[in-house]
């Protein structure tokens, strides 16, 4: 063959020098046996909140980053409490990309796990074990994410920042707000990466269906209702009993559901996914919560003895609002609702405004687009509202344009186990995971380079 000249090698040459080189990749299998060992490690270290003891785990990931050059410190936020930053530099030609997870759990009830949930046991397929997708996996894979990125030597336009928090379980008072109020420089950033999103595994097919990178939640308030009545002998039963009156004002306020009200992220993600149907909501009870503001029941006390009629009694009621609504215009609708006057309905109101969302679109959103297009084929990118709170919220509030991505494959079922018994994460999940986080974070972050 003769070699090409004129205009159309110009032209060919061009493009070769224009397009994206691809950034260098970890070996994938041993990637994700590492990040499996250091998702473990992570687990075996009880960080129940409260109490906390997240400064272990912090320590824990400091001495493995640190170990291999890159820059750590951590923040003693209380006695045991305390948050872990890490750092890659970049040129600074562009903005900070800050990679966030927490090292805080909610509690177990050890009686309801069929292992110890702080050891990470494989079964059937399963990796076992109290946040392994709330958030230790999170954190485990962006730690492994930077390892990788060092040992390769990966060029970088913005710093990467690891921030691995506590309290975020609790209101995140130790975590990111004292983060954000006392160490702000050290995760100043343009975009950030968090937990909230999430990636639809179909177990049927094997493939997923869709990733969903969050970019609004809902705001979650706690409401009490009091009803209170005359005390007596429980022999004698009363008419005003403060017990009756508080289970029907339970009853009432949380049935029959609020009514539907879709926001522009709600329209675009059923629009996109086709999941507003009714089997698809009796399958996923986050795709009924997304459309409305929500009541559930989570705490009930009253009564001192069996024998006794309390004079008051009084139930907790966790409220998710859709953004946009009112927390007061909530109490008076549950007033409403429940019309018993000896039942007061209360709560404190939110000290922080409610947190703008960010745009489905940009360098993350087309990141993510990339990498999915590569990890898993055919696979749909939407938006999605988060119908739990998670640090993004503050992260907005400050500025910062956070996107919620859980990368790891999970079916309906597993998602559901969040903050239930027996977390798991499937073990097939783990590698893909890893890989879809790693080469976002290289397109957002590297030096002209792609990691599609």
């Amino acid at each position: 063959m003769r070699p090409i000249a004129g205009p159309i090698a110009t032209i060919l040459l061009a493009a070769a020098m224009s397009a994206p080189a691809r950034a260098a990749e970890p070996e994938w299998k041993a990637a994700a046996d590492e990040c499996r060992k250091v998702l473990a490690d992570l687990v075996a270290i009880d960080t129940s909140n409260p109490p906390g003891n997240e400064l272990a785990a912090a320590r824990y990931l400091e001495r493995l980053l640190s170990g291999e050059g890159i820059e750590c410190r951590v923040f003693e936020t209380a006695p045991g409490r305390g948050n872990l930053v890490a750092r890659l530099k970049g040129d600074g030609t562009r903005r900070p990309l800050l990679l966030l997870g927490h090292l805080d759990v909610v509690g177990v009830d050890r009686a309801k796990w069929t292992s110890d949930p702080f050891a990470l046991v494989e079964r059937d397929g399963y990796l076992y074990g109290r946040g392994a997708i709330d958030d230790k996996g999170m954190v485990a894979a962006e730690a492994c994410v930077l390892l990788h990125l060092k040992r390769l030597g990966v060029p970088l336009a913005r710093d990467v920042i690891l921030l691995a928090e506590g309290d975020e379980e609790s209101g995140g008072d130790l975590g990111i707000t004292w983060m954000l109020e006392k160490q702000r420089a050290a995760i100043e950033a343009e975009y950030a990466l968090n937990e909230g999103g999430r990636t639809k595994l179909d177990p049927a097919t094997g493939r997923v269906d869709w990733v969903a990178l969050q970019t609004a939640e809902k705001r979650p308030v706690n409401y009490t209702l009091t009803a209170t009545g005359q005390s007596g002998h429980a022999s004698m039963p009363r008419p005003d009993n403060c017990i009756l009156a508080l289970a029907r004002a339970i009853a009432r306020a949380a049935d029959p559901p609020f009514p539907v009200r879709l926001i522009p992220e709600t329209r675009a993600f059923f629009a996109a996914v086709g999941a507003g149907d009714e089997a698809a909501r009796a399958r996923d009870l986050m795709y009924d919560a997304m459309q409305r503001d929500t009541v559930s029941p989570t705490i009930v006390k009253g009564g001192f003895r069996s024998n006794v009629i309390p004079s008051s009694a009084e139930a907790t009621l966790n409220v998710r609002l859709l953004p946009g609504s009112d927390p007061e215009e909530m109490r008076k609708a549950l007033v409403a609702r429940i019309a018993d006057p000896s039942v007061a309905v209360t709560y404190t109101p939110p000290t922080r405004e409610e947190a703008p969302t960010v745009p489905f679109e940009g360098p993350v959103v087309e990141a993510v687009r990339r990498a999915a297009a590569d990890v898993f084929p055919g696979a749909k990118v939407v938006p999605i509202l988060s119908t739990g709170a998670t640090d993004s919220a503050d992260l907005r509030r400050a500025g910062i344009k956070a996107y919620g991505l859980l990368p790891f494959p999970l079916a309906t079922e597993d998602a559901a186990r969040m903050h239930g018994d027996d977390e798991r994460l499937p073990v097939a999940s783990l590698e893909p995971g890893l890989r879809l986080l790693y080469r976002v974070t290289v397109d957002v972050a590297g030096a002209g380079k792609r990691g599609d």
